[in-house]
């Protein structure tokens, strides 16, 4: 795993990273000579290609430690003891451990600022003139970028410090207290509107970049987990729709009945599925935004390895025997997932895998199937169960698994039937990153993992914030549950 640094992020320089990015067009820019800098349209371009660089920094591994340390989904791989991940999973969380700091996502909020506030400028002075629709592309992937961000932090830490102000110069005033989660919850709103006012693209030049860079639809994605993160599920029904009546995405295939291929005769032949090459190759038909990672272009890594897989290496976690046996023996699914010594193998090649140059495949944000089951959260709570279960049904029947009839669920409770979408999502979404806040966002999490790591707090459900960032600022409060 990479080598995690300790620093305040009102105190960190800006990073100079000048690798090239296949989904890109440009290199990407985060360090700037104001003397030089912000005086040409493509500047600005390569300013928000860089947010998406420290975005990959930012989010790898640490963004499936955060939605699946401490849940069901996972195990501790004995062999592999580390401190941290036995502090996850066991429940025993402080303010020392690494990943409690939330700097990396704060300097991808930072280069947002910058962005906003000197394309401002650059307009203002003329620049754009004749431009108006890669201004608007730029400030509203600026402002979803920075919408995601918070809404990504305050599912961690709660009450956040907001900063919608570029911070350039250490002798800044670094001083900011945290403000109360329906602040940042305001704060988020106002960026997914100004990122949709702004006309935000629907797709771009190439395929890749559709996928790697925010468009309508990631906003929409966003839009939808941010609205049943508040249980706001008519609004959440609006947002969704949008994406599944857009024609850019659509279910990729793993599973025909007219198939004749035994894959439990030759598991590494599901490698050819589409379904699994979404995970292994990336930039599927399904996906909505993910992080882009490519090693033998950039360098860049995901880190994936050091926390998933058994191929010949030693990784943090094993697939747990309770999400294990979810699958019934004709769900696809568990052979894209799992190995048979519960390695979880659902983002390498089951066979050919090179660690040294593939350990670079993308972390999935959003895809159709997530949107889909939560909208069906949805509709579940609103009272329309039969639209619900036919959602759930349309992700069970692509994998092989048989389809629930409604004899099976008339009769079920709200609660009973949302049982049952959150298996389906433990099943489709496992270890990208989602256990975690689908069990907070229900308020299952108590009851489903208290028997297992001890929970009982709802106090607990936050991070505690790392303490260099205390020490750094002093008006930074700790969370309640780790004063």
């Amino acid at each position: 795993m990479k080598d995690y640094k300790m620093y305040s992020f009102m105190l960190i320089g800006l990073l100079l990273l000048g690798s090239c990015k296949k989904a890109l067009e440009i290199d990407p820019t985060t360090s700037y000579s104001s003397s030089n800098y912000w005086t040409e349209t493509s500047q600005a371009t390569a300013a928000l290609y860089g947010a998406y660089n420290l975005m990959q920094g930012a989010m790898a591994p640490e963004s499936v430690l955060y939605g699946e340390g401490r849940a069901d989904n996972v195990a501790l791989n004995p062999l592999a003891l580390s401190s941290q991940t036995l502090n996850l999973l066991t429940n025993n969380l402080n303010s020392s451990l690494p990943i409690t700091s939330w700097n990396g996502i704060y300097q991808v909020v930072n280069q947002s600022n910058l962005i906003l506030k000197n394309t401002s400028e650059m307009k203002n002075k003329g620049l754009y003139l004749g431009k108006a629709a890669d201004y608007s592309s730029v400030r509203g992937q600026a402002f979803a970028i920075r919408a995601f961000c918070y809404f990504y932090m305050t599912r961690i830490w709660g009450k956040l410090p907001l900063v919608t102000e570029p911070l350039t110069d250490a002798n800044q005033n670094v001083s900011i207290a945290r403000s109360d989660t329906a602040a940042v919850y305001a704060r988020i709103q106002a960026d997914l509107d100004s990122a949709s006012l702004a006309a935000i693209p629907a797709s771009y030049s190439t395929a890749s970049a559709t996928r790697a860079q925010f468009t309508m639809g990631a906003v929409n994605a966003i839009y939808t987990d941010f609205y049943m993160w508040r249980h706001q599920y008519q609004n959440a029904l609006t947002a969704s729709q949008k994406i599944l009546s857009n024609s850019t995405y659509a279910l990729t295939a793993l599973y025909s009945a007219s198939s004749t291929i035994d894959y439990n005769v030759n598991p590494a032949l599901i490698d050819n599925t589409a379904y699994a090459q979404m995970f292994t190759k990336g930039f599927s038909s399904e996906s909505i935004f993910e992080i882009d990672y490519n090693f033998s272009e950039r360098a860049t890594r995901s880190f994936l390895i050091t926390v998933y897989g058994d191929l010949g290496f030693q990784p943090f976690f094993k697939a747990s025997g309770y999400l294990s046996s979810k699958f019934t023996s004709t769900d696809l699914r568990s052979k894209v997932n799992f190995d048979t010594n519960s390695g979880i193998v659902k983002f390498f090649e089951k066979s050919g895998f090179v660690r040294g140059t593939q350990d670079d495949k993308n972390i999935i944000v959003y895809r159709l199937a997530d949107i889909m089951l939560l909208r069906a959260e949805a509709l579940n709570k609103t009272g329309d169960i039969a639209g619900a279960m036919t959602l759930v049904n349309q992700i069970r029947t692509r994998a092989g698994a048989v389809a629930y009839t409604p004899a099976s669920y008339t009769g079920l409770t709200t609660d009973q039937i949302e049982d049952l979408i959150l298996d389906e999502r433990a099943r489709e979404l496992c270890y990208e990153g989602k256990r975690w806040y689908d069990l907070v966002r229900t308020g299952k999490a108590l009851k489903v993992l208290g028997p297992i790591n001890g929970i009982s707090n709802p106090e607990n459900f936050l991070w505690p914030i790392n303490l260099t960032e205390i020490r750094l600022n002093p008006l930074l409060d700790q969370n309640s549950y780790y004063q």
